[in-house]
């Protein structure tokens, strides 16, 4: 009786340990995937240092999105707003594309121009960023839900008691 029990420890333990590693391993594929795909663009446009160039960027990145099949979706399940919407965060990062198209055709060594330029780094270093988190939150509720947000960690959380209570029973005489 009491090797079974053990046996049951050890495939509990294993159970946990092959959920935690599926768990890292689908997290840095996902990663690399949604990098490739999507925000390696926002990346790229974010370091350039022209306007011509980050706007080339910002288009790619726009059209990434537009075609990731995120539209009417949300960076949560429950509690859903403005704020975590794909789309209404759509909206503000096309209002930047467009401002970077109409800085183009002003004169570099205008007031309109640097003011314009602050405008839009104030943009990138402010709201940008849960912009951006709302992209990646929505992909990977979409795209790997399990690795999502409180779900990632409630699977975490699981895992770590499979492993606790198969390790428990295995060490305990």
């Amino acid at each position: 009786m009491t090797s079974t029990i053990k046996i049951i420890g050890a495939v509990l333990c294993l159970i946990g340990i092959s959920l935690f590693v599926g768990q890292i391993v689908n997290l840095a594929v996902s990663s690399n995937q949604y990098c490739n795909e999507i925000s390696n663009y926002w990346s790229l446009a974010d370091k350039a240092s022209t306007i011509d160039t980050k706007s080339q960027y910002i288009d790619k990145f726009v059209e990434s999105l537009n075609n990731s099949g995120l539209k009417g979706k949300y960076d949560a399940i429950y509690l859903k707003n403005p704020d975590n919407s794909f789309d209404s965060n759509f909206e503000m990062l096309k209002t930047l594309q467009t401002r970077l198209h109409e800085i183009k055709t002003m004169n570099v060594s205008s007031f309109e121009y640097q003011q314009a330029i602050s405008q839009i780094t104030a943009q990138e270093q402010g709201e940008a960023k849960n912009m951006i988190d709302v992209f990646e939150g929505t992909w990977y509720l979409e795209n790997h839900t399990w690795i999502w947000s409180w779900i990632g960690f409630l699977w975490f959380i699981f895992e770590m008691i499979l492993i606790t209570i198969g390790g428990s029973i295995i060490f305990t005489d």
